[in-house]
């Protein structure tokens, strides 16, 4: 029924409908198993299914920053999805479908947005064009200094980059120009994938934030009932949300409440106890003892016992990166140079650890990524619910290739031997290492005591320092983390390789790590609208920054959601970075 609603022109969003679903982890199963979409599905209202239900109760780890106003965010907050606008977003197919926008015809020269007209604010007022380009102008800037915004959109340089100018063409149609061939528009700013901007209403969004805060609803199927930050959230349906599409529609649940526990064991026992109906991010070593839907039709209860689960497949990734080898050849880049865009290009000073470490040797990177055993780790401490992978990008990702992502480098702890020696560490060495455990990403802090054990058969003995995630990003952007041996870095899935190669970017504040051939693939990457040509110049890319050997993938995790007995269905997408579609949740009374 859909289908007709999308117009895209020489790009690579042209496929989008298969993209993310081309490449499964667990092959042509799953893929038919998401196809079932809607219909394989419960439906409120028929064969005893309720219309209605008064309250659903997701326990999560986090849901991001606690900030409510889509305008200056300090960092993604998901819970947004509920309350605030997308242009489109992901159906549970992994699909683009329609949202605030009903369809975009994307050329070289920028977007045309046509609106659902029927579109409106919590506060009875039109969510029609004039309000999409308040909030496209408010990414970019414009209101800061006015209104109380002291500070840009976190994310707003990234806006900047992708923005020249919004022309309202109609009530619901908007014309959005971009600064040159923009093929990766909608991965960032449009709602499907990891997105990372959110719409709100401008009528209370310029009072300033203070006010805002005071009626933060926007044009979402709930508004927000109750608000303790970092703890709770309460959000209560919105009887007469306009949408009416299949995946996007007024809710089941009258009132949500979402939860925050760090715990996982406190999450998993509000479960069994009956206090939560959802608990997002469950530990595998708990996930493992419970029935899998995926052994039938994946986000449907298989009915088989009082709780039940399905994953979110290559949900993240975690890889090796050694930055003293990337910190000692920067160093040597002269002072003053620009990238392609005329942005200056850092020059870092070596820091005094990273002075003659025997990391600056590719031998001895080669031989210490050669020592993990990452089938091993997989099996054993993650209960084989993490994936090896060989690529930098997302399995079923557009732009990655089955040939590196199924396909890890090998173990070889002899050759890891020899290679030691031959660099002059027959004996080892003692070595400093870096991570923060993100949420939604599970398994980190047992892959580094499993990379601890690997590398004491080489005689490299490790000390690793677990940070807040929060400071492990922000130490890399002061560029602290940036000048020591050695990080597991992680990031969230991304749908589309071309957005996930900005962290190999001169101007990258987590990864860094670039040489002048990869910043022009990465120019060329982010200009290209052919998808084909796209998909050879990500190759090129990526094999360009595994020949350098400062950034070894490790692998790819998988976030499980574990459910009580009461909820009968959640249709949600199989391949996500993060918690979707609670709102077509399904329930007994």
């Amino acid at each position: 029924m859909l289908r007709g609603l999308f117009k895209f022109k020489h790009m690579a969003l042209a496929s989008v409908a298969g993209l993310l679903l081309a490449v499964s982890p667990d092959g042509g199963q799953a893929l038919a198993q998401s196809k079932a979409w809607p219909d394989a599905y419960p439906k409120k209202g028929e064969n005893g299914v309720p219309e209605s239900v008064d309250k659903l109760t997701i326990v999560v780890d986090s849901w991001g920053s606690n900030d409510l106003n889509p305008w200056n965010a300090s960092q993604v907050n998901f819970l947004s999805d509920y309350y605030q606008l997308r242009l489109m977003m992901q159906d549970p197919n992994g699909k683009l479908v329609p949202a605030w926008a009903t369809s975009v015809d994307h050329t070289e020269k920028g977007l045309t947005f046509k609106l659902n007209p029927k579109a409106k604010f919590a506060d009875g007022t039109p969510a029609d064009a004039e309000a999409l380009k308040k909030n496209f102008d408010a990414f970019i800037g414009k209101y800061v200094g006015t209104a109380g915004y002291e500070a840009p959109l976190w994310n707003g340089a990234k806006a900047k980059t992708f923005i020249k100018s919004v022309t309202v063409k109609s009530p619901t149609e908007v014309f959005v120009e971009t600064k040159g061939p923009k093929p990766t528009f909608m991965w960032n700013l449009g709602g499907n994938g990891y997105h990372l901007y959110w719409y709100g209403n401008p009528n209370t969004l310029l009072k300033g934030p203070k006010e805002y805060l005071k009626d933060p609803a926007g044009g979402g199927p709930y508004r927000i009932k109750t608000w303790d930050p970092g703890n709770r959230m309460v959000l209560e349906r919105r009887d007469d949300f306009w949408a009416d599409y299949p995946h996007w529609r007024k809710p089941q649940v009258k009132t949500m409440e979402v939860l925050t526990v760090k715990d996982p064991a406190a999450r998993f026992a509000m479960l069994k106890s009956g206090q939560a109906d959802i608990v997002y991010n469950l530990p595998w070593a708990l996930a493992r003892t419970l029935v899998r839907s995926e052994e039938g039709t994946r986000g449907v209860n298989p009915g088989k016992g009082a709780e039940w689960t399905q994953t979110y497949q290559a949900n993240g990734m975690l890889t090796l990166t050694f930055g003293c080898s990337i910190q000692k050849r920067e160093a040597a880049k002269p002072a003053g140079r620009k990238d392609q865009a005329g942005v200056d290009i850092p020059v870092w000073k070596v820091s005094k650890v990273c002075e003659d470490h025997p990391t600056l040797d590719r031998r001895v990177r080669r031989a210490l990524n050669m020592a993990i055993d990452k089938s091993a780790m997989s099996a054993g401490p993650h209960f084989g619910y993490s994936r090896p992978i060989g690529s930098i990008f997302h399995a079923g990702s557009f732009g990655s290739r089955p040939e590196k992502v199924q396909n890890p480098s090998k173990f070889d702890l002899e050759g890891a031997k020899k290679l030691m020696k031959e660099a002059g560490y027959e004996n080892g060495f003692e070595m400093e290492g870096h991570f923060g455990q993100f949420a939604g990403r599970p398994g980190i802090p047992e892959a580094a005591d499993f990379i601890s054990s690997s590398w004491e058969k080489l005689g490299v003995k490790m000390t690793w320092k677990e940070h807040d995630p929060s400071d492990f990003v922000r130490g890399f952007r002061a560029g602290v983390f940036s000048n020591v041996p050695v990080n597991l870095q992680t990031w969230g899935r991304q749908d589309h390789s071309g957005v996930q190669i900005s962290w190999y970017h001169a101007t990258s504040g987590y990864v860094g790590m670039y040489n002048d051939k990869v910043e022009n693939l990465f120019f060329d990457v982010t200009s290209t609208f052919d998808p084909e040509e796209m998909k050879k110049k990500l190759a090129q890319f990526e094999d360009e920054v595994l020949g350098l050997e400062e950034t070894f993938p490790l692998y790819g995790m998988t976030l499980v959601n574990a459910y009580s007995d009461r909820v009968l269905s959640h249709p949600t997408v199989e391949h996500s970075p993060h918690f979707k579609h609670y709102d077509l949740v399904l329930m007994r009374k």
